[in-house]
């Protein structure tokens, strides 16, 4: 059987890839050209049995290519297929004018072209002119004349009838295709617990889901809705409070294309319970455009974030209740402690017998113990509740831990113990961090290495593990080791947690509370580190942390070692002082330390009574306690320091003296002009150092501290709230964004509810006022306070008043706070 050869004109290389493969599979030999004109080229050098031709291409189209074929005496016998959509009735027209064959729709079944083109190739001979008629007709207007054969006719005929047939089918098959995804669409909206609406581009309700037709237009059925104006459904409905043109506009935004989102949070009271809901508007995808608006349930989420900020509220409150408590206990404590101290340190300078003296450093030892039990307490508390800052200072990493060795060298002798330290040459030599706090760890982990140990020694391993030069930072790693009973297994977890021991039992030799480890743990992960051990029960233990630290500037430090100078006990200075202290068992052990020292003591009973006193005489320093009645130790400072007791007390030494052990103590004491500061119970020789140091510093003359700006004007107390949340800015932070997000809508929730429900306004109002409280806007505060005693006494004319004058504050918080 002879091959046939068949054209295909096909301007799209798809196309006409498909079409040659499906040809070339039934047998058929295929070329394939772009256009009319290259057609007609190849067909100048080439014989071909079949033409089939798209009708839309560029250039010369497919009718256009059957003309010039039927014109041009070589092909006017070659049977032409055109494939065509005819979805114009001009195409009919055009398609008999052209002297086509025959007629294929698009798309086509593969089956049915094939079949076509077999007919045609029998039938070939069936374009014989003495077949043709001429016809005259009028179609749409426009009288036509056709010369075309019979046969030619009924084809076309019939390729219109199956193209509607076929183009039947599928609008038949995507109408229930339509039907059934519309069914899908309605199941998932009603299976969603969301409350959907589907909105067109002219913000026109498409369809929503029961539930959400039971809150906005109850009793509407879904066939009720088409073409419902959203706006009008929402404002109709009367659930929402508050500025429903924002809402609007958001969702304006996202179906006219300007934003790819919109959300906003919004309540009402549906069956007499308030609820919470959450406005999500997206985009639909495709060309038709329109939102989908989603109104999500967040009653209970809001519920939780009211419980989450009750317990927050409650935890810094008993968290600030502790504090109190701490430093108040810590003053109670250390007073006591003070008598017993100094009335203790002063009988040992007098002449005892052998037996009173053993006893009284038995007192003392005791004491000494008492007090460093609370120094661990306090510092514990402090780490645990993040009070406690590390300080950035440059220090010699190397002296500053050789000084902890030889102040526990004495220690180490009386128990026949040998005690080292070997410092590694990579170890910086000066290094930025928290000199006091380093100490107190490794101070923490001999001190407990000594304890334990009944031969041998301790020996202390200092060495870099990390130098990280792109960021000027090192990580030291120091080691202390001892011989001693070493730890068990199962217990060397549990050394790091508070008041435990590696033997608990009430048999145990050793004492102690268990708190230096604890604390120790706490300081080295402040400074970026880690601390652990290794222990064999019987061998000894070997405690490690490490620390990260900033290299240090050697410029910032002195070129020697930090020798403090000593103190001359004898020295012949003697000075007039003026003693500040309201209880008379620290004034009788001050003033005995202070003349034994041969001081000249004058007495104030509290800051009132020295400030008045400095008034009329001279003296050299002032001893000042912090705490008293009247008039306490910072607010007498501030005094003295702004000439409230003349221009010749200005500038004299005041240092404090507490038995506040909290942070922030000292800071303190500098704000108000003090020089420095001694802490309760004060030591003979402590107390002696600190007064002979700051008579000698030149530089010790505080400034005059300006005078505080009074709390009532500032609209925000920005140090009120470092104080308040203890420097936790992230808080603060926290706490004014939320002020910022809500203030604006509660307002606006506040105006809506005055109409329709007093109380709610009333719950409003009280809330605000909370926050106003919560991020120290006092102003504000009090105006809504005055507002919201106006609305409980149902008095309009002053609802309306300080409501003006509530949101003026607010607008003043907002733009201090932007």
């Amino acid at each position: 059987m002879e091959t046939k050869h068949i054209l295909v004109v096909e301007d799209s290389l798809t196309q006409a890839v498909k079409l040659e493969y499906i040809l070339f599979e039934r047998g058929f030999q295929v070329s394939l050209v772009a256009n009319g004109e290259n057609a007609l080229e190849f067909l100048e050098g080439k014989d071909v049995d079949l033409v089939i031709s798209d009708v839309v291409m560029p250039g010369m189209d497919g009718y256009k290519l059957c003309e010039k074929l039927r014109d041009n005496k070589r092909f006017k016998n070659v049977p032409v297929i055109l494939l065509t959509s005819l979805s114009d009735p001009g195409d009919i027209i055009r398609g008999l004018k052209s002297g086509a064959t025959n007629f294929v729709t698009k798309p086509y079944d593969e089956d049915f072209l094939i079949a076509r083109i077999e007919s045609v190739l029998k039938n070939k001979n069936f374009d014989s002119e003495d077949s043709f008629q001429e016809v005259d007709f009028e179609f749409q207007g426009v009288k036509h004349v056709l010369k075309a054969d019979f046969s030619q006719v009924f084809h076309l005929l019939l390729a219109t009838y199956e193209n509607t047939l076929l183009q039947s089918r599928q609008l038949d098959i995507a109408n229930r295709k339509l039907l059934a995804r519309d069914e899908q669409l309605s199941s998932v909206l009603a299976s969603m617990s969301a409350k959907i609406a589907v909105l067109d581009p002219e913000m026109k309700i498409i369809a929503a889901n029961d539930s959400w037709r039971e809150i906005f237009m109850p009793g509407t059925t879904e066939a009720g809705l088409d073409g419902v104006d959203f706006k009008e459904a929402i404002y109709s409905s009367g659930c929402l409070r508050g500025s429903l043109n924002e809402l609007i506009d958001g969702v304006r935004s996202v179906v006219d294309g300007k934003n790819d989102k919109f959300s906003y949070e919004y309540s009402f009271v549906n069956e007499n319970k308030p609820c919470w809901y959450m406005l999500e508007v997206t985009p639909m995808q495709g060309e038709s455009g329109g939102a989908v608006a989603s109104f999500i349930e967040i009653t209970e989420r809001k519920e939780m974030e009211r419980e989450i900020i009750k317990a927050r509220d409650a935890a810094q409150k008993a968290n600030r209740f502790k504090s109190r408590f701490l430093a108040s206990m810590s003053h109670e404590i250390r007073t006591p402690l003070n008598a017993i101290i100094g009335l203790t340190d002063l009988t040992l300078r007098s002449d005892l017998s052998k037996k009173q003296a053993d006893n009284l450093d038995l007192v003392k030892l005791s004491a000494d113990q008492l007090l460093h039990l609370i120094n661990d307490i306090l510092d514990l508390s402090k780490v645990e509740a993040r009070m406690l800052i590390l300080e950035e200072n440059d220090f010699r990493l190397g002296e500053a831990l050789q000084e902890v060795i030889k102040s526990m060298e004495q220690q180490a002798r009386n128990k026949g113990l040998a005690i080292n330290i070997d410092i590694g040459d990579d170890v910086p030599e000066v290094v930025i961090g928290d000199a006091v706090r380093l100490k107190q760890i490794l101070y923490n982990l001999v001190g407990n290495s000594l304890k334990f140990t009944e031969h041998g020694g301790v020996f202390v391993q200092v060495s870099t593990l990390e130098d990280r030069a792109a960021s000027e930072e090192v990580v030291i790693q120091v080691a202390v080791r001892d011989t001693g009973i070493g730890i068990p297994a199962d217990k060397q977890a549990i050394v790091f947690e508070s008041f435990r021991q590696a033997d608990d039992s009430t048999t145990r030799k050793f004492g102690g509370t268990g708190l230096g480890l604890a604390i120790s743990r706490e300081l080295v992960e402040m400074m970026g580190g880690k601390i652990g051990v290794k222990s064999s029960e019987g061998f000894g233990s070997v405690f490690s942390f490490s620390v990260l630290l900033k290299k240090g500037d050697q410029d910032k430090v002195p070129a020697g070692p930090a020798v403090t100078s000593p103190i001359d006990s004898t020295s012949e200075d003697k000075f007039s002082i003026l003693l500040v202290e309201d209880n008379p068992i620290n004034v009788r052990v001050a003033t005995s330390m202070l003349e034994k020292m041969g001081h000249s003591v004058d007495v104030a009973s509290n800051g009132l009574e020295a400030v008045s006193m400095l008034s009329g005489i001279e003296v050299d320093l002032v001893l000042m306690d912090i705490e008293m009645p009247e008039m306490d130790g910072f607010t007498a400072s501030k005094a003295i320091r702004n000439g409230k007791s003349g221009d010749a007390a200005r500038k004299v030494p005041i240092i404090a003296m507490s038995a506040h052990a909290m942070t922030g103590v000292k800071d303190k004491c500098t704000r108000a002009g003090m020089n420095t500061y001694i802490a309760k119970p004060v030591q003979y020789a402590a107390l002696q150092e600190i007064i002979l140091r700051t008579m000698n510093d030149s530089s010790a003359v505080a400034l005059p501290v300006a005078e505080p700006v009074p709390f009532a004007e500032k609209i925000v107390d920005f140090e009120k709230a470092d104080r308040m949340y203890q420097g936790d800015t992230s808080l603060y932070d926290e706490l004014c964004a939320m002020f910022l997000k809500d203030i604006h809508t509660d307002i606006g929730n506040f105006k809506a509810a005055l109409a329709d429900d007093s109380s709610v306004a009333k719950r409003i109002i009280h809330t605000v006022k909370s926050n106003c409280a919560a991020i120290c806007a006092s102003r504000a505060c009090a105006a809504a306070m005055q507002l919201e005693k106006a609305l409980i006494n149902e008095d309009v004319a002053g609802v309306e008043k300080n409501l003006a004058s509530f949101e003026e504050e607010a607008e003043m918080v907002c733009e201090e706070l932007k």
